[in-house]
């Protein structure tokens, strides 16, 4: 076997088949790396190898193509036949040649990884098993070339035939899908020639079993089959007499049925024993958290997917797969609207899209849509949507843990009627996970409700009357709970600015510009002021993040001579170059004498107690009545929002249920110079494959003339 495994690579190499391959792979390996790692700065080196698949496809025939056809058309397979070598180990020399180009081509790629790893950190168990997949996947590929050699002696057919066969089984599986539908018998039959998607599974991250197995089976199978074919003449089936049958026929057929047996039986083995997530952030596993809620089940939970097993979200179905493997509790059951068009409409109006959740639990049930399960980010520059953040366990485990505890819900009333902001999507999602609801207010003369946890006024742009004001003091009294943005200075709220009078707080009749360069997002537009967080606050937001304020109105108190019954600490404060000034005066916005000077606060938290009562208020004013507008919120990618759902959790704590973070798909970037980027172009497609080629027509012309 070691003879012929060395006799095939000196014969691609002696010749420019071999030298080719590695030239074509290496210009294409380093297109795509320079181009994802290097340029785009991703420290994934699947990024380069996902794209690579199409050229294994194209140059791998070119390869196989004469590996057993060349030996038939001069026929020097009748001495391989009648060698008293077993046949067995031919095929097997032969294929472990070509894998050893194979592994050539696989280490090229392992020095874009040693390159990455001089820029930056990389995902090395993930990087390992990306590459451990690429390399099975051209195996495949090889031995599925082999067997189509071995049944012809025309090279130029047994690429046709091999070429015919990787483009099936990159195409039509998916095909198949889309046409007949994933539960389908045909596509089910079909899919089974995938022999991509065990690839893209390990590409992922993570790490299934069953999917090596099936990899490696396909190997088998294919080389018995080149085994077969090529050994029907050979001289040491014909020295077995009458057992020939047995060995030439059935034994290769029992042992392909047996592997194709190994696969279907290890199909069956719950996927916590086959699947393993690799990810350095842990995105597909469930965390201690979950499980501890999973722990403290005394009803069965039943996760109804609106969607096919076929068809359900991979994401989505290694998590469900997750919590049901985990506990004995929770049980998942399948109901595409397909054969249950009717279902969901037991628990939504909404019309769900494939792949959401229905979770319920005894007469309990919570209901998340599939694209509450994840964060996007959209890009204007291409118009396309992309996904920065997975939250299909968050959203599951706050599902649970809110049933277990009852109908814990925080009621959070929205002022309406006042032509009030409405909350961004970001706040409203992020929240009603953990257990808030929202319900629109509108007064008119009537009553705060006796249920409402927290009040929110956003940014009134027509006055309260008096009635409304009346209302929402007699709430405070109670020791209500509210969370409110000022008015801006066109709009006139007169009776809404006189109610923040009340609490203790003068709103400055001005917009605050500032006039330190350093806490403007622009230092053409002293409008657009990003706020300095105060150390004492008792709001926060991530480190990441920030907050913007845009025409806000300055928060002013006496500092010495704050009522016994009121406390106010200041949230962020603008710095002490900013004023106070019209934005409507004839004289422009620069800084006049006379001008009110800061620092002024910009967001406050303030405690009021009813001595009567015995009840304290808590109120968080922020002084821009354009703080949570959508746009600008996306500006400090959600800090805005963050700084609200922080108070809101605060002001009224829910902590009964239990809250697992959005896991965000990002990762630290891979920065390289740009002369550096073209030093790599350089390298790799155009020194490197000119190395290779060069070096084999040298070894030709070396050859011919001896």
């Amino acid at each position: 076997m070691t003879a012929i495994l060395f006799k095939e690579l000196k014969s691609y190499f002696k010749s420019l088949f071999g030298w080719i391959f590695l030239a074509v792979f290496t210009f294409f390996e380093g297109a795509y790396f320079v181009a994802n790692n290097i340029q785009y700065g991703s420290p994934y080196i699947s990024d380069s190898l996902n794209p690579l698949v199409i050229v294994l496809i194209f140059i791998l025939p070119l390869l196989t193509m004469r590996i057993l056809a060349e030996e038939k058309r001069q026929k020097t397979d009748q001495f391989l036949i009648t060698a008293p070598i077993p046949l067995a180990s031919v095929i097997i020399g032969k294929f472990l040649a070509l894998c050893t180009i194979m592994l050539m081509a696989t280490a090229i790629c392992c020095v874009g990884v040693g390159i990455l790893m001089i820029y930056g950190s990389i995902p090395v168990v993930e990087t390992i098993f990306s590459l451990l997949g690429f390399f099975l996947f051209g195996c495949q590929c090889i031995a599925i070339g082999m067997f189509l050699s071995s049944i012809t002696e025309h090279q130029f057919l047994a690429a046709i035939f091999t070429y015919t066969v990787y483009i099936f089984t990159l195409i039509v599986p998916g095909f198949c899908r889309y046409i007949f539908g994933a539960e389908k018998v045909i596509t089910k039959i079909i899919s089974i020639t995938d022999i991509y998607a065990p690839f893209d599974s390990l590409m992922s991250g993570v790490i299934v079993l069953t999917d090596i197995l099936y990899m490696l089976s396909v190997i088998a199978i294919f080389l018995i089959l080149a085994y077969k074919v090529f050994a029907k003449n050979s001289v040491q089936l014909s020295a077995m007499g009458k057992n020939r049958f047995f060995f030439s026929n059935l034994l290769p057929f029992i042992i392909i049925a047996a592997i194709i047996g190994a696969n279907i039986g290890c199909s069956y083995i719950p996927s916590k024993y086959t699947e393993f997530d690799v990810t350095n952030n842990g995105w597909y596993k469930i965390t201690d958290e979950s499980k501890a809620v999973l722990d403290t089940l005394t009803e069965d939970v039943t996760i109804y997917v609106i969607s096919s097993e076929e068809e359900v979200d991979s994401t989505v179905k290694r998590y469900i797969n997750s919590y049901d493997s985990y506990s004995k509790r929770v049980k998942v059951v399948y109901k595409p609207t397909s054969e249950y068009p009717e279902f969901a409409a037991n628990f939504t109006d909404a019309a769900l899209y494939y792949s959401s959740l229905i979770i319920t639990m005894g007469d309990q049930y919570r209901v998340i849509d599939y694209y509450d399960m994840f964060e996007y980010t959209y890009d204007y520059t291409y118009y396309t949507q992309n996904i920065t953040g997975i939250d299909v366990e968050g959203q599951i485990t706050a599902a649970i843990s809110s049933m277990i505890h009852g109908d814990n819900q925080v009621k959070i009333y929205c002022l309406s009627g006042h032509d009030e902001l409405a909350l961004p999507e970001y706040v409203t999602e992020s929240l009603t996970k953990v257990g808030y609801s929202f319900t629109e207010l509108y007064l008119y003369g009537k009553a705060v409700p006796d249920d409402c946890d927290i009040l929110v006024i956003n940014g009134p742009r027509s006055d309260l009357d008096d009635l409304d004001i009346e209302a929402i003091k007699t709430y405070i009294n109670k020791g209500g709970k509210i969370f409110m943005t000022t008015d801006t200075e066109d709009s006139k709220c007169a009776n809404y600015d006189k109610f923040i009078e009340w609490l203790g707080i003068e709103v400055t009749d001005g917009t605050v510009l500032e006039g330190d360069y350093r806490y403007m997002l622009s230092a053409d537009d002293p409008t657009w002021l990003l706020a300095i967080p105060e150390y004492s606050s008792p709001y926060t937001i991530s480190d990441k993040k920030m907050n913007i304020l845009y025409l806000a109105r300055g928060l002013k108190y006496d500092y010495e001579n704050i009522p016994a019954d009121t406390s106010i600490t200041d949230i962020y404060r603008s710095s002490t170059s900013a004023y106070a000034k019209s934005l409507m005066s004839e004289t422009g916005i620069s800084k006049e004498d006379g001008d009110e000077e800061g620092a002024f606060s910009l967001g406050v938290y303030l405690t009021k107690s009813n001595s009567t009562t015995g009840e304290t208020a808590e109120i968080v004013i922020i002084g821009s009545g354009a703080f949570l507008y959508d746009q600008i919120d996306s500006i400090v990618s959600h800090g805005n929002s963050d700084l609200f759902i922080d108070a809101s959790k605060k002001l009224v704590d829910n902590s009964l249920v239990t809250t697992i973070p959005v896991k965000e798909l990002t990762y630290d970037q891979i920065v390289v110079s740009m002369s550096m980027v073209l030093f790599y172009v350089a390298v790799y497609c155009v020194v490197a494959p000119l190395a290779f080629i060069v070096a084999g027509i040298v070894i030709l012309i070396v050859r011919r003339r001896k």
